[in-house]
């Protein structure tokens, strides 16, 4: 049980709340019992779950591996040509940004299958350069 004290326009109130059940409350207020009904809460709709197929990557895309600018800025030069077989480490461009000349190399060795940009290209951050398999 608990009781509350309440002064509504002036007037004193005791009120005590004797037991709540299925949303049904019974309180004394000043010695006289009430039975009151609470609204129900309302639960909210559930939310559709959406599921994306997940589909295997192709053989194609397992393979390929894409060199990017770590950075905006301007191709100085392409230092690599289709076909050609790089190591870990290899500068693959230089990129100017903000007068400073910045070797860009390939994190992993491969097969140079596509080049995307040509010296004097603008490039922003994360733009591929070269594409490996």
């Amino acid at each position: 049980m608990k009781t509350y004290k309440y002064n509504i326009n002036g007037n004193d109130y005791e009120v005590v709340v004797e037991g709540i059940e299925n949303n049904i409350a019974t309180v004394l207020v000043n010695g006289e019992t009430y039975t009151v009904r609470m609204p129900q809460e309302e639960k909210p709709a559930p939310r559709p779950v959406v599921v994306k197929p997940v589909t295997a990557p192709t053989q194609e895309a397992v393979k390929k591996h894409s060199v990017k600018a770590p950075l905006p800025g301007i191709i100085i030069d392409v230092t690599i040509k289709v076909g050609d077989e790089i190591k870990r480490g290899d500068t693959v461009a230089i990129l100017d940004a903000m007068k400073m000349e910045n070797h860009i190399t390939s994190e992993r060795a491969g097969k140079i299958i596509e080049i995307c940009v040509s010296p004097g290209d603008t490039v922003m951050e994360g733009k591929d350069l070269v594409i490996l398999e």
